[in-house]
């Protein structure tokens, strides 16, 4: 299956890189998905200056995970504490290898015609919580451009980009990735944004790595969105704490 995944991957964004060693990165990250074993407080895992209720929209139940059954985040449906903890320890595995300025994981979020970036982890420098996915905000952020595009963003000095107003406002870092989180069917269910405090920042291995990441989480994104697209319907979600 990641052989297939790799390849419509790179094919779709039309990247030129072994597919094996992407492959092997996808491979890398399911492994930290699957072992990777630590007891994070809540305050870690859901942000305290969040604008959001994030365990309200991914419907957590608060019993400690000490009397919760082990299951498998690449198979559960309906554990997502434990999703939610097996992506903070993958993502921060890989920022703190890569050493990246900061590093951000959001969900897609639908309200009708509009669309929403829900942040889910975030590492490093603060990133927005909830954002609007408009074109205003698309010139702000290139996280908001990789959701509206479904492309990979790779920019390798920030300052260039804000010279010719292909971005603007104030940003993180002076290099920035920018990779979609796609379903099975190539829609984009969530972005990796990642950053560093240095210019040309991001060698091949580094890509592939972050590539293989996006790859890997696509299970646990796609049962996360379920979660999070069904509150909305419902109506959980209140305006107040939307960044316009």
């Amino acid at each position: 299956m990641s052989r297939k995944a790799v390849c419509e991957y790179l094919n779709t964004q039309g990247l030129k890189l072994p597919a094996e060693e992407v492959e092997m990165a996808v491979l890398a990250a399911q492994t930290v998905l699957h072992m990777a074993q630590a007891e994070i407080d809540h305050s870690v895992l859901f942000h305290q200056d969040d604008q959001t209720n994030l365990t309200q929209k991914l419907g957590i139940n608060e019993q400690p995970s000490a009397v919760r059954d082990k299951v498998d985040c690449l198979t559960a449906t309906d554990d997502s504490l434990s999703m939610m903890r097996q992506l903070f320890l993958a993502i921060d595995s890989w920022y703190s290898r890569h050493r990246n300025l900061s590093v951000g994981l959001y969900l897609m979020e639908k309200h009708e015609t509009d669309h929403y970036l829900l942040r889910l982890v975030n590492r490093g420098e603060i990133l927005p919580t909830y954002i609007h996915c408009d074109e205003q905000q698309m010139q702000l952020n290139l996280f908001v451009r990789t959701a509206f595009t479904g492309w990979l963003y790779l920019i390798e000095d920030i300052n260039e980009w804000l010279q010719d107003g292909s971005l603007t406002g104030t940003q993180t870092g002076l290099s920035q990735l920018s990779l979609p989180v796609n379903d099975d069917e190539g829609r984009v269910i969530g972005v990796i944004f990642v950053s560093h405090e240095t210019i040309e920042a991001f060698n091949t291995t580094q890509l592939i790595d972050w590539i293989g990441m996006a790859i890997a989480i696509e299970p646990l994104m796609v049962n996360l969105h379920a979660v999070v697209n069904a509150a909305a319907t419902r109506g959980i979600n209140d305006d107040s704490y939307r960044i316009q």
